[in-house]
């Protein structure tokens, strides 16, 4: 997950975006959507989501539960108002999604 992928997921999260918990559909990352458009913060690779192929899921509760905690993470990056908190989160979320990259390998 490069650096720039990662602050353009979290530009859209604060402008209204959701994190949604189907994975990538090419690399199984995390995607962010909004306006019907789902973005990628491991590939890069935008799909709107009613042309998104099917995949099957697998089941990891470690994974699954740090997609939990990023969607919470996100939920409190958008209610907080203290900029330095704010930026606490977003590094919270940067490693975290990291961890969730290095699980699919």
């Amino acid at each position: 997950m490069s650096k720039d992928l990662a602050k353009k997921a979290v530009e859209m999260l604060l402008k209204g975006a959701t994190l949604i918990s189907e994975p990538c559909p090419y690399c199984k990352g995390v995607r962010v959507m909004k306006n019907g458009n789902a973005l990628c913060v491991n590939c890069g690779r935008e799909a709107k989501e009613e042309n998104v192929p099917v995949q099957e899921k697998t089941e990891n509760t470690a994974f699954a539960k740090f997609e939990q905690k990023l969607a919470g993470l996100y939920e409190e990056l958008e209610h907080e108002k203290d900029h330095q908190k704010q930026q606490q989160i977003i590094k919270s979320i940067t490693d975290l999604m990291s961890l969730i990259e290095k699980l699919k390998k």
